[in-house]
């Protein structure tokens, strides 16, 4: 049954970069959760992984999902839980908890943030991805039809939570920035998957105008409450990096101190 799990709606390339980040960051005596583990396939993936270190994939890879249903790697079991963003584990639990294209289903990540923090232990990471509606492409569509890239008109049905009519969170690096430091987390950093054309190369023929946005952001900040520039200043010119405007994914990792 293992070997027919699908890999859900995320990109192939957004996946192997979560799994270099995750891989990069676990050892085989590491704890790790798969939040809103879908059928499991990232899951097998790190079960895998731990296998390779000679390891049972059931003492050191846990998952849960909304709909436990349709979680098909059998190795290990699946916790279900309710659309709260509450972790039914204890604190200081894990040393890795990750989510995939999961944090804009979510009505509470902030809430979703600090129950990370408490269930990682001393040095642990959070890593998760989100459709980055700061890439060019997302900016004019949101321009010309109000709503960015991977967001549009929402469904209040269940059925669809899990369709892009069910992507009812559009944060973008900003509020992660600040959820994630607000919580505790210290070492923030964004990383990008695919870099979309569509978005790059407008981006690149505006870019100077662009830098311009991010001379007043700075110097506007800074007239309002040098405190809060302080708190930001490495985040603002992240919003308009190439980077940013080119990735089709806001890829986040922060580590507990």
């Amino acid at each position: 049954m293992s070997d027919s799990i699908k890999p859900g709606a995320s990109h192939p390339v957004t996946n192997q970069v979560i799994l270099s980040l995750i891989e990069k960051n676990i050892s085989k005596n590491s704890k790790v959760l798969d939040f809103g583990a879908g059928q499991g396939y990232m899951s097998k993936k790190i079960g895998d992984h731990f296998k390779s270190l000679g390891c049972n994939p059931s003492e050191h890879i846990f998952a849960c999902e909304i709909d436990t249903e349709n979680f098909k790697y059998t190795e290990i079991q699946c916790k279900k839980i309710e659309p709260n963003s509450e972790l039914p584990f204890p604190n200081d639990a894990f040393n890795l908890i990750y989510a995939i294209e999961v944090l804009e289903h979510t009505r509470r990540p902030y809430d979703f943030f600090e129950e990370c923090y408490n269930k990682l232990a001393p040095g642990g990471v959070l890593i998760f991805s989100t459709p980055n509606i700061l890439n060019f492409k997302s900016r004019l569509s949101f321009l010309f039809t109000g709503y960015p890239e991977m967001y549009g008109p929402l469904s209040i049905h269940n059925k669809d939570a899990g369709r892009i009519c069910g992507h009812i969170m559009p944060l973008g690096y900003n509020n992660f920035n600040y959820g994630l430091r607000k919580a505790g987390f210290r070492e923030v950093e964004f990383h990008i998957d695919r870099r979309k054309k569509s978005a790059l190369i407008p981006a690149l023929i505006l870019y100077p105008f662009l830098m311009l946005g991010t001379l007043k952001s700075k110097n506007s900040t800074v007239k309002y409450d040098k405190s809060v520039f302080l708190q930001n200043e490495k985040s603002i010119s992240v919003i308009n990096s190439l980077d940013m405007l080119s990735s089709r994914s806001c890829i986040m990792v922060a580590r507990k101190p």
